[in-house]
Formats: structure tokens, C-alpha cells, sequence
């Protein structure tokens, strides 16, 4: 009887929008359930027929595989978040979930250092295949590694021939050594300096035996043999000399002294001294950015309202340029276009500007040329890169995009630099040659690469020209982008035959004759760094004039070449290269 009563109770039960607790059924020949139905503390649904609902929605709530009800959790393939009711919450959003970090592993570039990572963890003091790693984790090159036993090359990889140098044993020096003219005294090795040997001779500062000089003090005199002078007797101090200051005039020429000192490139007030101390007139000055006038003054808007009236072009192999007094300031080669101003003539010579120089040229050496008909060199812009057209074929980069220019527009100047309402950045054009650059021997090597030159005998040289930079303290960059200029990436006839990179001694008029002859590609860059410095970067008499590239009124292109854009067209090598190779350089 109470079996029926209780079939009855469920038989009579309606499905609910929402769980409510039903009690348990236990008799397995009890009607199934329907609707919600709470076991412990899990809800479940039960369909009509009294199937268990799985996987599947029932109004806003999720029976998972389990048949529960889910509560707070992402359900339905993660798509739909339910919370601690079991209630779809419409708005939910999933937290981001956290990348898993991806460790390094193998060879990875730093910059331009080589790194080898094992599970994340960088290795060091290990030998990777033939590369060594060393303690700060990077690839060696070109030295000894692993305790000295082993040798890699510029490359890393381990030279296998490679044979240190056997190195002597030194031989300590002791007692009194001449060295050319100069006796020096030793004490078991050791270079004696600032005493007294045997009471009798004095080694100054320097180790040197000094001789007919006042010493220790300035208390006692040695003699021409160096020996002490018992009696000698101090002559009486000269007066001293009183020192220079200011403006100098020394026969027609003006100097500025600071302090007993001559000014040398600087600007004194509105004058500009050059590099041997002269007051400059009629010229450019200060790199070519700024114009003085006969009386030395600077002419504030020098290149900006000046007029080309006319053009002359050079009709012999190459002629001089003159100043007002007739001194020759510079060369330029055949062909060369001519900017005439409205100063007047002097000597019969005419006025001209050309690549930043201001001065003269004899009347019979050059001939008128028309713009309407001959095409004159100008600068145009791409909206990217300003580029300095020589012909209607020929042009070359020289600077970025001055926002000043309109793109594809002619702009005209005598010295690359004013251009009457702005001026012009030239990189590397005026930049200092004594200095180094940021790139590698492995980068240098690349720009060969880049450059389509793998066949040239300048190809796989980095490590050279670097070096050639360590030992004269010439800029590396500077002289891949000379030899490129020179013999077209070392592949040039000259090169080839001769080793010549640079156009060392290759004349106007006998290029292939003249030119110096090295013994091999090493000698050539070697030799012609030691040349080019001593000679133009550390020299400071002629024919050096500023150790920079320059233009035609200072640096080198003053006197190393007649070509008026010579040093401009090194600096846009320069400055392709730089752009080439990720700008490390500016």
C-alpha cells in the first residue's frame, strides 16, 4: 500500500525551470524520474522519458558528461561561463592565458656577438663543434683559447694549423746601454730614471744620460760627456719673453693669439683662423659652411643671395683656382662645370665657385657653356634620400631628405651646402677620419656581399682594414669606401695588377704607370692606411688640409684629387654603406 502511494506522489510531478529538491527514490519499480532532481549535493535533469540529460543545456544551466549541473565553469567547448548558481553568466570574460615561455636554444646573434644557448641557460668555457665559447658566453675569434691550446680564426672557427709564436727568452739588460745616440743604464732589467749612477751621471725622467744641462733640481750641470761639473756656475735667468695676445699683423697677414698662443681653426669674433694660424679671406670656411669676405669678416648670407650669372665648363686636363692675389687655392679636373658669381674679375682671371671654393680661373682654360643646352649639376630629392647629380646618367647620395625640398625638384649650389633658404646635412663628408667605426670585419666582409663584389680582391679583407684602423687610427669605414671609389671594389686593372686600391700615385696623366705597385692585397690596404695618414690625417703641411673628406675649399679632397666631388663621392659610399649595414655609424 504504500508502494502505490508513492508511485502516485512522483507519477504526478511536473518538470520545474528551475532545480528544486525532490526525495530520493530507492525502489527500482518506482516511476523514473523527471525534471530536477538533487542527489547529495549535485543537481541533475531528468528528460521525459527519464533519461539523464548530458552535454546539454537545460534552460540557462549545463549538464556536463556527468549528467551535473556545472557551477563555476567554462562549459559548452569552454564557449560559456556558469557561476556558483549553475547560471549562465552572458558577460563573462576569459582571463588571457599566460604564453609558455619558449627557452633559447642553440646559436643566437647578440648584437654582433655569437652565443650558445642549452635549455635557456647560455653556455660558456665550452667548445661548441669547432667554435669555443668563453666566459662572458661569446664565441671567440682570432685569438688563443681553452688555456692558450688552441687557436680561431676571425671566423671562430678552430684553425687546426694554426702555431704559436716561440717566444724568446729576455735577456735583462744591466748597466750602461747606448741606444743610437742616447746612453741609458739598466738595473738587472729595470730602466734606471731621475738618480744619480756612480755619482757622476744623471738619468732623467725618460732613462736618458743627461748632457750639457742643469739637473736634479736644476742643482748641479753635466757636462757634454755627461759627466758632473763640479764647478759650473748658473748663468743669470733671462726676462721672460713677454707673451702675444690678440690680433697679430705679421707682414700682410693677421693672427690672433690667447695667451702666447696662436688660434688655429677657430673663429675669433667674425674671423676665421685656418689651420696655420692666417686670418682667412675671400674663401669658405669651417668646412665649407660659412663664407669671409677681402677683409676676413663673415658674410652672413654668403651662398643664399648670390646669383650664377653664367657657366663655364674646364676644358684642359685640369687647371688651378686662384685667390684675388693670384696664390693657387686648388685643382680641378676636365669637364668640370663652373658656377660664375657677380664679383668682378681679377687679373684678368673670373670669378667661380666650384664643390665649396670661391677664387678664380684663367679666361683660356675654360669655356662658357649654356643651361639651356648643357646640363648643370644639381641636387634632387626622392622624398627619401637627396642625391647630387653630375650628368644626366650620374648621380650619387649624398644626404636624407630635407623636408625644405620638393620632391623631384632641381636645386642648385656651388657648394652642396646652402641652398638660399635651408642647408644641407652632408654625413660622413666632414666627419673626422681619425676615428673608428662601429663596424666589424664581419660587417665588412658583408658589404662586399651586398655590394655584388664576392670576386673582388678586397672580398673577405675585414679583418685587414680593421686592423689597418687599430695600428694608424684611420677610420676602417672610411677606407672600404676610398678603395671602392678608386678601383671600383678592388677590381679596377690597377688592383688587380698592382694592388693598388687607392690610386696612390696613379697621375692624371699617366694613371697605370705611375701608380705604386704592392706586393700582395694586405700591403696594399696596410701600406696605403700608413700613407694616406701620414701624409693628409697627421700631417699638418701640405698637402694635408684637415683630416676629413671635404670638398674643394678643405679637407682632402683639396689636394689628393682634381675630380671637385672626390670627397663627396667617398662619403656617399660612406653613407650608402652605413644604410646598409643598420646605421651603427650615425
Amino acid at each position: 500500500m504504500g508502494r502505490n502511494k508513492l508511485k502516485l506522489g512522483l507519477g504526478v510531478l511536473t518538470v520545474l525551470a528551475t532545480p528544486m529538491a525532490v526525495n530520493a527514490v530507492a525502489n527500482s519499480d518506482v516511476l523514473a524520474a523527471q525534471g530536477w532532481v538533487k542527489t547529495g549535493n549535485a543537481w541533475y535533469f531528468y528528460n521525459q522519458n527519464g533519461t539523464l540529460a548530458r552535454n546539454a543545456w537545460s534552460g540557462n544551466y549545463w549538464l556536463g558528461a556527468d549528467g551535473r549541473m556545472a557551477t563555476n565553469a567554462w562549459v559548452d567547448g569552454g564557449r560559456y561561463y556558469v557561476g556558483s548558481n549553475g547560471l549562465w553568466v552572458k558577460g563573462a570574460q576569459k582571463p588571457a592565458v599566460t604564453k609558455p615561455e619558449v627557452k633559447k636554444q642553440g646559436w643566437v646573434q647578440n648584437g654582433s656577438a655569437w652565443n650558445y644557448y642549452y635549455q635557456g641557460n647560455i653556455v660558456r668555457n665550452a667548445w661548441i663543434g669547432s667554435y669555443w665559447l668563453g666566459t662572458d658566453g661569446r664565441m671567440a675569434t682570432n685569438s688563443w683559447v681553452d688555456n692558450g691550446r688552441y687557436y680561431v680564426g676571425a671566423n671562430g672557427l678552430w684553425d687546426k694549423s694554426a702555431k704559436k709564436q716561440e717566444v724568446k727568452l729576455e735577456v735583462k739588460k744591466n748597466g750602461w746601454i747606448k741606444e743610437g745616440s742616447t746612453w741609458y743604464y739598466y738595473e738587472n732589467g729595470t730602466l734606471a730614471r731621475n738618480k744619480w749612477i756612480s755619482s757622476t751621471y744623471w738619468v732623467g725622467a725618460d732613462g736618458k744620460m743627461a748632457t750639457s744641462s742643469w739637473v736634479d733640481g736644476g742643482r748641479y750641470y753635466v757636462g757634454v760627456n755627461g759627466a758632473w761639473v763640479k764647478d759650473a756656475k748658473k748663468p743669470e735667468v733671462a726676462k721672460p719673453v713677454e707673451k702675444k695676445q690678440g690680433w697679430v699683423k705679421e707682414g700682410n697677414t693677421w693672427y690672433y693669439y690667447e695667451n702666447g698662443t696662436l688660434a688655429r681653426n677657430k673663429w675669433a669674433g667674425n674671423y676665421w683662423l685656418g689651420a696655420d694660424g692666417k686670418m682667412a679671406t675671400n674663401a669658405w670656411v669651417d668646412n665649407g659652411r660659412y663664407y669671409v669676405d677681402g677683409s676676413g669678416a663673415w658674410v652672413k648670407n654668403a651662398g643664399q643671395g648670390i646669383n650664377y650669372s653664367s657657366y663655364y665648363k674646364v676644358t684642359s686636363l685640369y687647371i688651378p683656382v686662384y685667390d684675388a692675389n693670384g696664390r693657387i687655392l686648388s685643382h680641378v679636373s676636365k669637364d668640370t662645370v663652373l658656377f660664375r658669381d657677380n664679383r668682378s674679375t681679377a687679373n684678368g682671371r673670373i670669378p667661380v665657385q666650384v664643390a665649396g671654393l670661391t677664387g678664380y680661373v684663367n679666361a683660356s682654360q675654360v669655356t662658357a657653356i649654356n643651361s639651356n643646352n648643357t646640363f648643370i649639376p644639381d641636387y634632387v630629392s626622392d622624398g627619401k634620400y637627396v642625391y647630387h647629380r653630375y650628368s644626366p646618367y650620374s648621380k650619387v647620395m649624398v644626404a636624407y631628405h630635407n623636408a625644405n625640398m620638393q620632391v623631384g625638384k632641381s636645386y642648385y649650389s656651388a657648394d652642396g651646402i646652402n641652398f638660399g633658404t635651408f642647408k644641407l646635412d652632408h654625413p660622413f663628408q666632414f666627419s673626422n677620419l681619425k676615428s673608428r667605426t662601429n663596424y666589424t670585419a664581419a660587417d665588412i666582409n658583408r658589404l662586399y656581399s651586398l655590394m655584388g663584389a664576392n670576386d673582388s680582391k678586397l672580398a673577405g679583407k675585414g679583418a685587414t682594414f680593421k686592423a689597418a684602423e687599430q695600428r694608424y687610427g684611420v677610420n676602417a669605414l672610411y677606407l672600404v669606401a676610398h678603395s671602392a671609389l678608386e678601383s671600383a671594389w678592388g677590381r679596377s686593372k690597377i688592383a688587380k695588377d698592382k694592388n693598388n686600391f687607392f690610386g696612390i700615385s696613379a697621375y692624371d696623366d699617366t694613371p697605370y704607370t705611375s701608380a705604386t705597385k704592392f706586393d700582395d692585397v694586405d700591403s696594399g690596404i696596410m701600406g696605403a692606411a700608413r700613407w694616406i695618414n701620414s701624409k693628409y690625417l697627421h700631417n699638418s703641411g701640405y698637402p694635408a688640409n684637415g683630416a676629413y673628406l671635404g670638398n674643394k675649399a678643405g679637407g682632402m679632397n683639396v689636394n689628393y684629387a682634381t675630380a671637385p666631388y672626390w670627397g663627396e663621392s667617398i662619403a656617399s659610399i660612406m653613407f650608402s654603406a652605413n644604410e646598409n649595414l643598420g646605421r651603427k655609424d650615425r
